[in-house]
């Protein structure tokens, strides 16, 4: 026969032990604990967790503050979006800029290792490269990037980026190569047409704006910042540009050459 005092001192006991390690269920730090608790065991345990529905988060690589690392992050800011904290996107031309697109995943699975799929756009030649990581994005977002509307959030360059002027070339080279674009230019004076090349940038987000402005300054590279809009218009400028900040972006160095 069970000794009911004997029984209720184990219960009691059982019990106490059990918010010691996982929290008291009837408070939200006991919650939080618990839900710690858990996601460590399930982590440990993948195969448990799949078999009760436990989705894990995928481990990725990590990258250091790099050339490589602020240079996506200029190509976020400028075709790219955390959709939600499960899923990015970058956006591209799949006609025009396939070549580019290919840069950009090689880039993705050397910074990060992870995988992404080609979504196109019906009736239209617009296309998402799409990440699926939540560690990917909480990664992007402690570097400085933010989720949602980039003009609504009036986005700007992360301030480890603008603390070297390395990582400042590199990102200003993600952002032209997304939100830039290379033209022939031409006009007429006395009858006879001349026509040179312009690069303009264009964000709709001041403190971006600003902030790719300061970098043209800083590389010793004159650019015009008017509305919107940041244009390189000298020859020489443009080569200048191109020289120093180069281009991942291969429609616009075809230009260049052509021209």
């Amino acid at each position: 026969m069970i000794n009911r005092q004997a029984w209720i001192k184990k219960s009691r006991l059982g019990g106490l032990k059990r918010i010691e390690m996982y929290g008291n269920p009837g408070t939200s730090e006991g919650r939080s604990k618990g839900g710690r608790r858990a996601c460590e065991f399930f982590r440990l345990h993948p195969d448990i967790a799949q078999q009760r529905g436990f989705i894990n988060l995928k481990e990725i690589k990590r990258p250091a503050r790099s050339v490589e690392l602020a240079k996506f992050i200029g190509i976020m800011l400028g075709d790219g979006g955390i959709r939600s904290k499960y899923q990015l996107t970058i956006s591209f031309n799949y006609k025009t800029d396939r070549g580019f697109a290919e840069y950009v995943t090689r880039l993705i699975k050397r910074l990060f290792a992870v995988e992404h799929i080609i979504s196109k756009r019906k009736d239209s030649l617009g296309a998402d490269i799409v990440i699926s990581s939540a560690s990917v994005i909480d990664f992007l977002l402690k570097q400085g990037l933010k989720a949602g509307n980039k003009v609504k959030h009036q986005v700007d360059i992360p301030a480890w980026i603008k603390s070297d002027l390395e990582f400042q070339k590199a990102c200003l080279r993600g952002l032209v190569d997304t939100d830039g674009s290379l033209y022939c230019h031409k006009y007429k004076v006395n009858n006879k047409w001349y026509k040179y090349l312009k690069l303009d940038f264009t964000s709709c987000s001041e403190p971006l704006l600003r902030s790719a402005y300061a970098i043209f300054s800083n590389l010793g590279i004159r650019a015009s910042l008017k509305g919107v809009h940041i244009t390189v218009s000298a020859k020489a400028e443009v080569n200048r540009y191109l020289a120093t900040v180069g281009s991942s972006n291969i429609k616009f160095l075809d230009r260049w050459m052509k021209f």
